[in-house]
C-alpha cells in the first residue's frame, strides 16, 4: 500500500509551521469510526447522512439505499467526516459501486465490525476512493488560541495510483 505524501494545507492563513500528522493517525481513526457522515449533492442543496462503513486499504466501503444512492448517481463526489470535532478527519473523494471481487471481504469485515450480516451483493454498496484527506487536532475549549489546530493541520493528496491501491 502506498502511503500518501503529507503536507501542510492552505487554510486561510490559520495554519502555522508545525508537526505534520502521521498517515497512521488518520487510518487508525478511519478504521475505528463507528459512523461516517457522507455529504453528497442533491439537485437543490447538500445532504449529509451517517452510515456504517469499513475503511479497507485506502478506501471507504459503505452501503446505503437512501438519498445517498440517488445523489452519487448524479454526482459521484463526496465528503466524509468522522464524528469528532477534536480529532478531525475529512475525506474528499469519488464514489463508485463496490467491485464484485471485493464483496466477500466487505461482508466479512462488516460482520466483524458490526456483528451484522450483509447480503453478498454489490447492490447499494459503494467504494469511496479518496482524492484528498485532511486531519487535525483541536482543543475544543479554544483556550489554546488555535495552537493545536495551527500546528497539526495536515493534508494528504492522492493520485490515481495511490487511491487505487486497495
Amino acid at each position: 500500500m502506498n502511503i500518501p505524501h503529507a503536507e501542510r494545507p492552505s487554510l486561510s492563513g490559520y495554519v502555522q509551521p508545525g508537526k505534520l500528522l502521521a498517515w497512521q493517525w488518520v487510518e487508525d481513526r478511519l478504521r475505528r469510526a463507528s459512523a461516517y457522515w457522507i455529504a453528497t449533492r442533491t439537485s437543490a442543496f447538500p445532504s449529509s447522512r451517517p452510515v456504517w462503513g469499513i475503511w479497507h486499504g485506502q478506501h471507504l466501503w459503505f452501503s446505503s439505499g437512501s438519498a445517498i444512492a440517488r445523489n452519487v448517481q448524479r454526482d459521484p463526489r463526496v465528503q466524509i467526516n468522522l464524528e469528532s470535532a477534536q480529532e478531525v478527519v475529512i475525506v474528499e473523494g469519488t464514489v463508485s459501486s463496490l467491485s464484485v471481487d471485493d464483496v466477500a471481504a466487505w461482508v466479512e469485515a462488516y460482520r466483524d465490525k458490526y456483528q451484522w450480516e450483509m447480503p453478498a451483493t454489490t447492490d447499494d454498496v459503494f467504494d469511496v476512493r479518496p482524492t484528498r484527506v485532511l486531519g487535525w487536532i483541536c482543543d475544543n475549549t479554544g483556550l489554546d488560541g488555535g495552537m493545536m489546530f495551527s500546528n497539526t493541520a495536515t493534508q494528504w493528496r492522492f493520485d490515481s495510483n495511490t487511491a487505487s491501491a486497495g
